[in-house]
């Protein structure tokens, strides 16, 4: 990959294949670590709420369905499409749009708190997406974003290398993707600072990624862009590669449920 150059997480357009996948094999783990940056934005009903990076929209319901009303942006045109048909039955609670994190168009201090889940940490300028949501959130409100961190003890990775290096013993490591830029607490605290936050709150919280079965999730694998570019990566050996995947977890957990844990940061500031 030429230096500069986006890693395929970082195309929104590579997205609008994915989001039916995503949403069943992701979503439900992310869902996880927004429920606490969603809790630590102290939200009552009927404040506004900004999600950026919103995806299919998993977030964006919980918010709006503990009275909340939402604007959830996404630059992916099909996961903005998913999420209203999503929210449906919300009616007005949510409202989702095709919009460029990095240039907001919402005037200075229009919604009362802002949250991003793996959304604003893939954005080429990530300084310059939270500056954004800082803007348009109002003085004394609350902006939360959720970043991956310990990459060796996400269990998804670390088992679909190990099962890589069973079958190509001299694979080269893969790019460190972008999602990881702030896997350093100093790193995602100077992230903050630069976007012009004084002190932010950090903590690191587990989560637990389930599946029916080994085999189910082998056959998902490409549940985003990241993935598939990684899957192909490995040429005609994939599917041997995806198969040792599935043996290695069914030797360990059986070939029922499995379970895989990941560790992601919850940050959040107040605007001043």
């Amino acid at each position: 990959m030429a230096r500069g150059e986006p890693q395929a997480d970082q195309q929104p357009h590579l997205w609008d294949s994915h989001v039916s996948v995503y949403e069943t094999v992701f979503e439900p783990f992310s869902l996880a670590f927004a429920a606490i940056g969603i809790e630590a934005l102290d939200l009552v009903p009927r404040q506004s709420v900004l999600d950026v990076g919103a995806g299919p929209g998993g977030t964006a319901l919980a918010i709006a369905r503990a009275g909340c009303r939402v604007t959830a942006i996404d630059a992916s045109a099909q996961m903005v499409e998913r999420m209203k048909q999503r929210a449906g039955s919300l009616g007005s609670a949510v409202d989702a749009r095709v919009m460029d994190g990095q240039a907001l168009a919402f005037a200075d201090a229009t919604f009362d708190a802002a949250l991003s889940v793996f959304g604003v940490i893939l954005f080429a300028d990530a300084v310059q997406g939270l500056s954004e949501m800082r803007r348009v959130v109002r003085p004394g409100g609350k902006v939360a974003i959720v970043t991956w961190t310990e990459p060796q003890n996400y269990e998804l990775a670390s088992e679909l290398r190990a099962a890589a290096l069973s079958v190509l013993p001299d694979v080269p490591a893969a790019p460190l993707p972008a999602q990881l830029r702030y896997r350093e607490k100093a790193d995602f605290a100077a992230l903050f600072r630069s976007a012009g936050f004084a002190s932010p709150v950090i903590a690191a919280h587990t989560a637990t990624l389930r599946a029916p079965s080994a085999r189910w999730l082998g056959e998902r694998l490409a549940f985003a862009p990241g993935m598939a570019a990684q899957l192909a990566g490995f040429g005609p050996r994939a599917g041997e590669i995806v198969a040792a995947f599935v043996s290695r977890l069914e030797a360990r957990q059986g070939s029922g449920e499995i379970r895989l844990s990941g560790r992601a940061f919850v940050g959040t500031a107040t605007v001043t």
